[in-house]
């Protein structure tokens, strides 16, 4: 699903925002009984090309202005798991840690609020460790980050 908005339009309100998670709940649900896979604009190849330019410009960013002044662990972690999906591979949370250059607690606490968000599914690689769970994006989270990609780079 993909949502424009004209650039003579300020930045939508809270009560669209909210229609528009409602509406991709919706739409997760019909994925879910249909057992489709998700909505995705675009190539998955074309995808993963601006989203890999994207991060390369925030890596960009953190090294010239520093790690913690654009601090935004949420996003960060959705971009790489975005990009884990589109290359067909799930991460452990060591490894977004890792990659990330952020501690452990900070990306179990913001997966944390993602699952209750509906925005990730969890697949363990080892029953005995919570650790180890290979984490990947829902359908919902798939949609949305599909929608933010296109809107974002339209054209690229």
């Amino acid at each position: 699903m993909t949502i424009h908005i004209p650039p003579e339009r300020t930045a939508p309100s809270q009560e669209a925002v909210d229609l528009v998670v409602a509406l991709q709940r919706c739409l997760n649900n019909f994925h879910a009984r249909k057992e489709e896979p998700a909505i995705l604009d675009g190539e998955g190849s074309e995808q993963l090309a601006a989203l890999a330019r994207y991060l390369d410009a925030r890596r960009a960013r953190s090294m010239l202005f520093g790690q913690n002044l654009f601090s935004d662990p949420a996003w960060d972690i959705l971009l790489l798991l975005y990009q884990g999906e589109l290359e067909r591979r799930a991460l452990t949370l060591e490894q977004l840690s890792e990659t990330l250059r952020l501690s452990l607690s900070t990306v179990v606490g913001q997966v944390g609020v993602m699952e209750r968000r509906g925005l990730l599914d969890e697949h363990r690689t080892s029953p005995n460790s919570r650790r180890r769970r290979a984490l990947r994006l829902s359908p919902l989270a798939m949609d949305a980050m599909a929608s933010w990609l296109s809107l974002a780079f339209d054209g690229n």
